[in-house]
């Protein structure tokens, strides 16, 4: 009677494990696919605000790989931190322009002065 009870704890044990084992691995699978969705949605947000919602363009986005999504994701990534960091920088241009233009008046007296 021990022996059967115990057959069936490790039955239930087991059968458990493989279910939440499989919960798992189907929740990873599912939450890849979502991802994978999200960055499609997003490639296709860009295109319809950018490209004013260019019906060729939108079923380009279909047709893509998940690599490319995810290259194209990356680029936008990349020349929005590129276009943050020339904001930076324009940011000081009148600073810089005033600053040129006051070595090139200090130069120019010093070189009437020499003539």
């Amino acid at each position: 009677m021990m022996k059967t009870r115990y057959k069936i704890l490790i039955g239930v044990g087991a059968t458990a494990a493989i279910g939440a084992t499989t919960a798992f691995v189907g929740s990873k699978a599912l939450f890849e696919k979502i991802e994978r969705y999200r960055k499609r949605l997003a490639v296709k947000s860009f295109v319809k605000e950018k490209l004013h919602g260019n019906q060729k363009a939108l079923a380009l986005v279909d047709q893509l790989s998940d690599t490319d999504v995810n290259n194209l994701l990356n680029a936008a990534d990349k020349l929005n931190d590129l276009k943050d960091k020339l904001g930076e920088q324009t940011d000081n241009i009148p600073e810089m322009v005033n600053d040129l233009r006051q070595t090139l008046t200090a130069y120019a007296t010093k070189v009437k002065e020499h003539l």
